[in-house]
């Protein structure tokens, strides 16, 4: 069995860090309490404590997906100064020329 009260402060604390697309923050979270997230299970009877994990389930979906769009951009960006490395580098001798 987990602790709700724990649940309940993590789902706040990454909520708020997506509101504040705070990466970092976001990462610490989840690494921290990985072992926690995983031991979360569907309660019987507990209809509000299903709620809350519905929810925390909800706010760590959007966790995951900020953090896959921050990847998906960072590595256009890294694609395109490679790309414009490679270019440079092509071009290197017109700097020497007369």
């Amino acid at each position: 069995m987990f602790d709700m009260s724990h649940l309940t402060t993590l789902s706040e604390a990454l909520e708020q860090s997506v509101i504040n697309n705070d990466i970092e923050e976001i990462q610490r979270l989840c690494q921290v309490n990985d072992d926690f997230i995983r031991t979360i299970e569907p309660l019987v009877n507990d209809k509000q404590g299903n709620e809350s994990i519905k929810h925390f389930i909800s706010v760590h979906q959007s966790a995951t997906r900020l953090i896959r769009d921050v990847h998906v951009e960072m590595q256009k960006q890294l694609y395109q100064t490679n790309k414009t490395r490679k270019n440079v580098n092509k071009y290197k001798g017109v700097k020497n020329a007369e």
